[in-house]
This record gives C-alpha cells, structure tokens and sequence, in this order.
C-alpha cells in the first residue's frame, strides 16, 4: 500500500512537469479559479488539463485562488471591472457586498442574473491579467530551477 501510494504522488508530482506546461498549467488554473463557477472548479480544472495535457494537481491547486478568504475580494474586483467594461463606470463593491452576493447567488434571488454577468466578465478579465503575469513568473522559475537542478547557469541567490 506503501509503494503504491508513493507512486501515485510520484505520478501526480512529475506529470507534465516541463517548465512550459507548469506555467500553462498555473496560468489556466489562476483563470478557471477566478471564475464564478463554485462547484465547478474541480472539473473544469481536470478536464482542461487532461485535454491540454497539464498536470491536473497544479492546475487545481492554482485555481484555489477562489478560497472563502479571496473569493469575496475576487467577487467584488469582477463585479467592479464587469460594470466597467458593460456601462463604462466603475462601481466599487466591498468585501461584505462580495459575501453577499455569493450568499444571493446560492439562492438564485433577485438581482443576481444581471450582476452575474458583470462578475463573469470582470473575473474573466482578472483571471486573464493573473494568467498573463504569474504564468510566465512560474515559467521562468521551473526553467531556471531545472537548470539549476541539472548544473546549468548559475543560482540566483
């Protein structure tokens, strides 16, 4: 059971573990993460992995950027930015506006569906901007780490 168990992390750790697929990996996490999509993150994540060949764990793993301590924060920067880019003005939301629009959405009540789509296309704008800057960032350190790893360039401190 031992050995078998070792394997399967040793499986989960090293697949697709190319610099280039755990940057794509982390990026598309980050992305699916700050979606809306509560409950449907684990699938999502392991169904674009397992298409584009990612390593499922970091690709899930990013996608926890949607935890109960970010989520509201999450929540209100894409209703925020989702009002933006539809009616051209920023309405601030805070963090209590955020916990109670994730409370309303679970009951599906009211005004939701129209903030909703404000939410989607502004997380979908903010999970694009973490993307585009923390995958690259991870890039970088799996190659330079490999490197280092293999004896190649020098160590960055």
């Amino acid at each position: 059971m031992r050995k078998a168990l070792a394997k399967l992390w040793r499986h989960v750790r090293d697949e697709h573990s190319e610099p280039h697929r755990l940057g794509l990996a982390v990026a598309l996490g980050l992305f699916v993460g700050a979606l809306p999509l509560y409950g449907l993150h684990l699938g999502i994540c392991i169904g674009l992995a397992w298409v584009l060949r990612l390593n499922k764990a970091t690709v899930y793993l990013a996608a926890n950027i949607s935890n109960p301590l970010l989520a509201p924060l999450l929540v209100a920067a894409g209703i925020g930015i989702g009002e933006w880019i539809r009616f051209g003005y920023w309405r601030p939301i805070e963090q209590a506006q955020g916990h109670d629009f994730i409370d309303k959405l679970a009951l599906f009540s009211g005004q939701v569906p129209d903030m909703f789509l404000s939410c989607l296309l502004g997380d979908a704008v903010l999970g694009l901007g973490l993307a585009l800057v923390v995958g690259p960032a991870v890039w970088g350190w799996a190659r330079w780490r490999r490197g280092r790893a293999q004896g190649q360039g020098p160590a960055l401190g």
